[in-house]
């Protein structure tokens, strides 16, 4: 009895995997063969620089196969390529469609004249003619410059001015130059409180000192230096201190 039990048990175990093999095989089988091709591939996104020609070409090339057995990972891999593509993703869509979700990187500013920095803060290679400032420091610490520049440019932003450059240096001191062509000379600390002192005696520099200037030291404890260039003769310079 106890032997008939185990035998029923090993051909229902067998019957079972056989019913499985077949299930996976049939599967595999309309995968693979079933006419169901991608008849449609739909771009979904916000995206100014890349073209439809673009998106043809790597369509024609990668999106191959049908509805089933396409190779979205090598597809993504080859849109990933494009220069302003930062992801995609990929979903089929039944019956016959291929979505395509590109997000595009959005540039705040140049990276030393080789590449564009985008608003999280990566470089990316591609060309723009937007007029846009210009970062100068160690690539490790591009994230890091493009938080300060946006802490920075808020404070700039009371007297409507912002950065045209923003430079770390590789003992991490910080510099900017404005769009009114002021270079503030920032130093390693504090950064924001000295932005602020900055801003907050603007006008008297400017008014007081009427003279086109050279730069600003921001890097006193209680009050900084401004380098002017008189206007009559831009070859004789002074300085003077304001505490």
């Amino acid at each position: 009895m106890i032997n008939s039990l185990s035998i029923i048990k090993k051909i229902t175990y067998l019957v079972f995997i056989l019913i499985f093999v077949c299930i996976v095989f049939i599967a595999n089988h309309i995968f693979n063969y079933a006419k169901l091709p991608i008849n449609e591939i739909l771009v979904k996104g916000e995206y100014q620089h890349i073209d439809r020609d673009q998106i043809n070409l790597i369509s024609e090339e990668y999106v191959n196969g049908n509805f089933f057995n396409v190779n979205l990972y090598e597809a993504r891999k080859a849109f990933k390529q494009l220069p302003w593509v930062r992801d995609v993703e990929l979903r089929r869509k039944w019956p016959d469609q291929l979505e395509v979700v590109i997000e595009e990187h959005k540039p705040i500013a140049r990276w030393e004249g080789i590449g564009l920095v985008n608003n999280q803060g990566e470089i990316f290679i591609a060309s723009s003619e937007e007029n846009l400032p210009i970062f100068i420091g160690p690539e490790d610490f591009v994230k890091e410059m493009t938080i300060k520049y946006r802490e920075i440019n808020k404070i700039l932003d009371k007297e409507l001015i912002h950065i045209s450059i923003i430079k770390l240096s590789e003992r991490l001191s910080w510099e900017i130059k404005t769009n009114n062509f002021i270079r503030v000379v920032l130093g390693k600390k504090n950064i924001t409180s000295k932005v602020k002192r900055f801003i907050e005696n603007y006008q008297f520099v400017l008014g007081e000192l009427n003279s086109e200037i050279d730069y600003v030291d921001m890097r006193y404890r209680d009050g900084f230096s401004v380098r002017k260039t008189k206007k009559e003769n831009k070859d004789n310079s002074s300085k003077s201190t304001i505490l």
